[in-house]
């Protein structure tokens, strides 16, 4: 610590002059001291909904929420593979004798597998063919209408054969193929109480908002989607990351809002 002395007084002057300076300094410091002790106390008395608030809220998953997924009508499950590594788990572990497997026209879409869909109706054939084409690179490209076809799963191969080369989470399909022609890439989000739900707009049934392939990021649409249902559904429990997990990858838009 440094002290000036000033030449011109007297010891007993300069003594003096920083001994009041010392008291001045000793005041600020008891000043700081009630500051932060009156800071404290008004944090300490908030009211307990306003923390509550700031809680991130946790909630049970069921086990297929690990994967795109929706309900039809008649409450078959519906199955969509995320990247490579959840296609390939998608069909080694969850395509079954009684399922069918959809994919879109395109390289690289991801799997969907229909549990007990062979005993579907036609009309829940295509809403899952309709969910896989939304649930590939295509809505990212922008592209409003697109081809789907489904196949049996003794058409679905996930080996290479000798001499052939086979990228994880990637399919040989066999066989016919039952096409779906000219699907409309639009899909509905919705809460129902506890958990967010992404569906063809005909299969999830109520409020909700109906997108479609738009510009912008995945997180910008996602924002203005949390927004939209903040609306609908007052009081939800979702957030921005959790709406980003069910959205396709690519920007999206809102054409419809169903209250």
């Amino acid at each position: 610590m440094k002290v000036i002395i000033d030449p011109r007084k007297s010891a007993y002057e300069n003594a003096a002059e920083h001994y009041e300076k010392s008291k001045k300094y000793k005041k600020k410091i008891e000043g700081i001291k009630r500051a932060i002790q009156e800071s404290m106390r008004k944090i300490s008395e908030q009211k307990p909904e306003r923390q509550v608030l700031r809680k991130k809220i946790v909630r049970k998953k069921e086990w297929y929420e690990k994967y795109h997924w929706f309900f039809t009508p008649s409450g078959r499950l519906v199955l969509g593979g995320k990247d490579a590594r959840s296609n390939q788990d998608l069909v080694r572990k969850h395509l079954e004798k009684q399922d069918l497997f959809a994919h879109a026209d395109v390289h690289g879409a991801h799997a969907t597998v229909f549990k007990k869909g062979q005993e579907a109706p036609e009309e829940e054939k295509r809403m899952v063919a309709r969910f896989a084409a939304c649930y590939s690179r295509l809505w990212a490209a922008g592209v409003k209408v697109a081809d789907a076809f489904i196949v049996r799963p003794d058409q679905v191969r996930t080996a290479a054969k000798a001499g052939e080369y086979l990228a994880k989470g990637a399919f040989v399909i066999t066989g016919e193929r039952e096409w779906y022609k000219n699907l409309p890439l639009e899909l509905k989000i919705s809460y129902d109480g506890e958990k967010l739900l992404a569906g063809p707009p005909e299969a999830i049934k109520g409020k909700g908002v109906i997108i479609s392939p738009g510009p912008g990021t995945k997180h910008e649409a996602a924002k203005k989607i949390l927004a939209e249902l903040e609306k609908i559904f007052p009081g939800i429990q979702a957030d921005v990351d959790w709406l980003m997990q069910i959205l396709p990858n690519g920007g999206s838009k809102i054409i419809k809002t169903e209250k």
